[in-house]
């Protein structure tokens, strides 16, 4: 499956239903400030779960689906490795992109570690803090600056 993407930043906003506590609220802030600092440099897309599809509506990205359908493991992860940067709650792809070597950043809030979890690598990073909702977009964006200038 070839998804016509150049240049694009993938954000994993989704989290399983029962761990609301892993979400961080704040995509759509931080989609903003990557518009306003890059225009059109990179596209923003998600991938949602086949549970996520119509929370997916609710993020300003474009969904990447086959057919109306989540991706599989292995056009997730073909997504993933072309991408330019990835950011994701404490999630199943986040680990995969730690894996997978790409430039990332995944958030962390007081329901475990990144240390725990083993997903730091040397592209992929942490942000842990105590309540993620207390965690601003522009904190967010700092990190993805300093990576992708």
């Amino acid at each position: 499956m070839k998804f016509n993407l150049e240049k694009y930043i993938i954000l994993f906003p989704f989290c399983s239903a029962h761990l609301i506590d892993k979400k961080w609220p704040n995509y759509n802030e931080l989609i903003k400030l990557i518009k306003n600092k890059f225009e059109y440099e990179f596209k923003l897309v998600v991938a949602p779960g086949p549970s996520e599809i119509d929370e997916a509506k609710e993020v300003s990205a474009i969904s990447i689906l086959d057919n109306n359908k989540a991706l599989n493991i292995s056009q997730l992860s073909s997504l993933i490795k072309g991408s330019s940067f990835v950011v994701a709650n404490d999630t199943g792809p986040a680990h995969m992109a730690a894996h997978l070597g790409v430039k990332g950043l995944t958030l962390f809030g007081k329901h475990t570690t990144a240390f725990k979890v083993s997903i730091e690598r040397e592209n992929f990073k942490a942000i842990q803090v105590e309540d993620l909702k207390k965690l601003s977009a522009e904190k967010v964006f700092e990190r993805i600056i300093s990576t992708l200038d």
